[in-house]
């Protein structure tokens, strides 16, 4: 199990929340996103735990300070699906059900996770949609660099472009429940409602 992460710093994080937060406010949220996550993935059952970061220095202090416990590899690529692929590059040696999700999803169901697992037994891609119309996670029995080739990250179509790449390549798919990723200030929304999927 994978989990994207930053280094939280100042006005580094959610920094497209600052019209409703302080820098001050985004840092705090996103540290308690971080805690959130890190505690989720200690509950399911897997192999390894990996937090793939990104920082602008060489020793994610916080994170490995919340997270001593698990592996760390340092995020390497220009954009998202790049950065992801490389990590299932990287980890494919040795582990051969991988999932990734990312730290903007609090209150994901562990139930979720877990279930990506299991459907790696049999299928080749999960993908986790997210409301805001990207993907939450993403599991894969073999890295596949055409799913990540040609997206357009940041989009409201990442979820569709990946799903419609993947019956392309015929790939066995699974679809998990959608859940929600908090990025902008509409989407605190979800924070106010006490974490329900069923908004």
């Amino acid at each position: 199990m994978v989990i994207f992460a930053r280094e939280p710093k100042k006005g580094k994080v959610k920094t497209r929340l600052a019209s409703r937060l302080s820098q001050t406010e985004c840092l705090r949220l996103y540290k308690r996103f971080l805690r959130d996550t890190v505690s989720l993935a200690r509950n399911i059952n897997c192999s390894r735990r990996i937090i793939a970061f990104d920082s602008d220095e060489q020793n994610p202090s916080f994170l490995k300070k919340i997270a001593s416990d698990f592996g760390f590899y340092r995020q390497k690529g220009r954009y998202l699906g790049e950065r992801m692929l490389d990590v299932f590059n990287a980890l494919a040696a040795t582990d051969m059900k991988i999932v990734i999700i990312g730290s903007d999803s609090p209150g994901l169901p562990g139930s979720y996770i877990s279930r990506a697992f299991d459907e790696l037994n049999k299928k080749d891609i999960v993908l986790g949609p997210a409301y805001d119309g990207g993907y939450y996670l993403i599991g894969l029995k073999k890295p596949c660099r055409a799913i990540f080739a040609g997206v357009k990250w940041g989009a409201s179509s990442v979820f569709a472009q990946t799903l419609k790449k993947a019956k392309e390549l015929k790939m066995k798919i699974a679809v998990l429940g959608s859940w929600y990723d908090i990025d902008t200030p509409q989407d605190l929304k979800y924070l106010q409602k006490g974490f329900s999927h069923e908004i």
